[in-house]
């Protein structure tokens, strides 16, 4: 099911099967962290962009664990941020900030302080959205109309195909040059603060983790339907600004149409 970088067709995300959700945890954490450890001892810093909801909370837990091992040097050059936040406390149960501390941070031994989290309980979404807009700014030091390039992106992938709080009737036109967007409620959606198209496309490695069989149907709609949707206007920035993203699914959310396109 293999294939090497040459059978891949030019200009489709490359995808990545693991035997299940467990393997899916164990081995993408190791990956992730293999990249993360080379680009601190090479760049001295790095930055990484955290989807939240349930899917994550495996990778994350696996994560967490194999990080206890590293020199506090070392995780204090990491910035993490989450890439959507519901405007709730973070001791909340639908906090992202909540489930990141609880995993990620849970026993790793990451400092605390390098977790850039968006204020859910602030009052003013539109005001929150400008404050971590600039927040990451001045992290990065981005000089003038330069969008800051995080080193590694992992991202969710919805059943109506939205990415962070990036929902369907959305695009990268309407961001009038923000990086990051405060969403309205709508319906019993929860007002929502996210980081918008041009920043996550224009993180250096970009994941979207897709475990299980609920994500088979949307995948395959996005990938091989070319289903328009807030997952595939990101894809396109993405390949716009030189990026190949990679899917991490499982087989359960795999489709033999999906078989070329799968690197080792």
């Amino acid at each position: 099911m293999s294939r090497t970088e040459e059978h891949l067709s030019p200009g489709f995300p490359r995808i990545r099967v693991f035997s299940d959700e467990k393997s899916l945890a164990r081995e993408g954490a190791r990956i992730f962290l293999d990249h993360l450890w080379e680009i601190v001892l090479h760049q001295g810093k790095s930055s990484v962009i955290l989807s939240g909801g349930c899917s994550p909370r495996p990778l994350y837990e696996e994560t967490g664990m194999l990080l206890k091992s590293w020199p506090m040097e070392q995780k204090d050059r990491i910035l993490w941020v989450p890439g959507d936040e519901r405007m709730v406390p973070p001791d909340h149960h639908e906090s992202n900030e909540r489930m990141i501390r609880e995993t990620l941070f849970g026993d790793s031994g990451l400092p605390p302080d390098t977790f850039g989290r968006i204020k859910g309980e602030f009052p003013s979404p539109e005001e929150e959205a400008l404050r971590f807009e600039h927040f990451i700014l001045d992290w990065f030091e981005t000089p003038g109309p330069h969008v800051p390039e995080f080193s590694w992106a992992f991202l969710g992938v919805g059943e109506d195909g939205h990415t962070a709080s990036l929902f369907p009737g959305s695009s990268p036109e309407l961001e009038h040059r923000r990086l990051v967007l405060s969403v309205p409620p709508e319906g019993g959606r929860l007002p929502r603060i996210t980081l918008g198209y041009r920043l996550l496309a224009h993180a250096r490695t970009i994941v979207f983790l897709c475990p299980g069989e609920r994500k088979k149907s949307v995948l395959k709609d996005i990938l091989i339907g070319l289903k328009p949707c807030p997952v595939q206007e990101l894809l396109s920035l993405c390949l716009d600004n030189g990026r190949m993203p990679e899917f991490w699914m499982d087989e359960a959310a795999y489709d033999r149409s999906l078989d070329r396109h799968v690197i080792s």
